[in-house]
């Protein structure tokens, strides 16, 4: 008999019994749960009962998204139950989340004393702290990002409660709308993904009552992104289509704003597209984008997209993650070339996936080395991110290598007691 999905205090209790366990425990375990023999979840996942049992083994890795997904899926649990446990950004995060979360309701009401004897901002003075903030976010500086962002909220609020109409309310609104996406974009990377769906929201809306063009594209691939972290790749195919052929392909063409936003659209796009699956989907993006690459001619960072060559080359190694290419996935990591043009942000999530290449081909030394590098380039948001808890995790069952148990025990990993 198979059982419900676990809710309320079950499911807490479930998690709390699988804590300690590796990936691979808790897959069996859950598989045990639902009642399933190991031949039948691998014929629920297309795979062979050896499969499942490697899995289990901790033998083999699952990298990829739509395969943990699927598997979640197959388990009946939410993709949380089986990664390695959450941990917060560090310092005062938390309180930082319940700010933001505060600043982001549109009842004065709920927001507590944030707006109490608060004066509108300068739009110059706003336009600078926002370009800050983006600054901060591809910084990689999470913890002071956390910080700032509920006062910058309630300032971007009140500008555009303050100029009713012209080119003032426009401005206002368009920074509205990019708080609105440094937040999402935030709170998606930090696991606050109900809370990202809520800031994705509302700047889309503004970016949509400004007109600006570029603002709407922007928010459109915030969205997308939101529903990646969600799940949602189908829904995410389905925005970015319907984003390209409207406003995208009809209002912005060549600027280097233009083929930004519109190359990273495609990103995007291509990896949700890979997440269905849809192979020719996701190269058709991607190509896609490198044509818009082309046009820009090198690497740039036009509304904070860090887009260019460099870009799609990351985006084409994410491809062969997302499809189990483990090969191809080795050679194009063996050959990325990451310049300090490049964003820290982009950075340390390239290194990430480096090593997810190397571990899935047995190169457990190469894999840890990588994964290193980027918790030390970018620690809160390598500490924040399940793939690389699950990655270290799996590489400290592999490699007795002091620095690798030690890398386990900073991203949460281990218990340090």
């Amino acid at each position: 008999m198979i059982e419900a999905l676990p809710g309320g205090a079950e499911q807490g209790t479930l998690r709390a019994m699988t804590e300690r366990f590796s990936f691979g425990k808790r897959v069996r375990f859950h598989r045990k749960r639902r009642g399933l023999l190991q031949r039948e979840l691998g014929a629920l996942l297309s795979r062979s009962e050896d499969w499942v049992y490697r899995v289990e083994a901790d033998r083999i890795p699952v990298h990829n998204v739509r395969m943990l997904s699927d598997l979640a899926r197959a388990l009946r649990v939410q993709v949380q139950d089986l990664e390695e446990a959450p941990i917060s950004v560090g310092g005062g995060s938390e309180v930082g989340v319940t700010a933001i979360r505060s600043a982001l309701m549109r009842s004065r009401q709920l927001s507590g004393a944030l707006y109490a004897d608060r004066e509108p901002p300068k739009l110059e003075r706003l336009g600078a702290e926002v370009d800050g903030a983006w600054s901060r976010f591809q910084a990689s500086d999470y913890e002071r990002l956390t910080e700032d962002l509920p006062a910058l909220l309630a300032d971007a609020r009140l500008a555009v409660c303050e100029h009713p109409s012209g080119r003032e309310r426009v401005q206002a609104l368009r920074l509205f709308a990019l708080v609105c996406h440094v937040t999402a974009v935030l709170l998606r990377n930090i696991g606050e993904t109900s809370l990202a769906w809520t800031a994705s929201d509302q700047g889309d809306v503004a970016a949509s009552e400004s007109e600006d063009p570029a603002v709407m594209l922007a928010l459109r691939r915030c969205v997308l992104h939101v529903q990646l972290g969600s799940d949602m790749a189908a829904e995410a195919v389905d925005v970015a289509l319907r984003t390209m052929e409207g406003l995208a392909q009809r209002r912005l063409r060549s600027s280097p704003v233009a083929l930004s936003l519109h190359g990273t659209l495609c990103l995007n796009a291509a990896v949700a597209a890979a997440r269905l699956p849809d192979r020719p989907l996701a190269h058709d993006l991607l190509a896609q984008a490198q044509r818009a690459a082309d046009r820009l001619g090198a690497d740039g960072n036009a509304m904070w997209t860090s887009f260019g060559p460099t870009n799609v080359e990351l985006h084409r190694l994410a491809l062969a993650l997302e499809f189990d290419d483990g090969q191809l996935a080795v050679d194009l990591a063996s050959r990325l070339r990451l310049g300090r043009d490049l964003p820290l942000e982009r950075r340390a999530r390239a290194r990430l996936d480096v090593a997810r290449a190397f571990d899935g081909v047995g190169r457990t030394d190469e894999a840890a080395d990588q994964l290193k590098r980027a918790f030390r380039a970018a620690p809160a948001q390598i500490r924040t991110h399940h793939l690389a808890r699950t990655l270290a995790g799996r590489l400290h069952r592999q490699s007795a290598r002091r620095d690798v148990y030690e890398l386990a025990l900073a991203l949460g990993v281990l218990d340090a007691s």
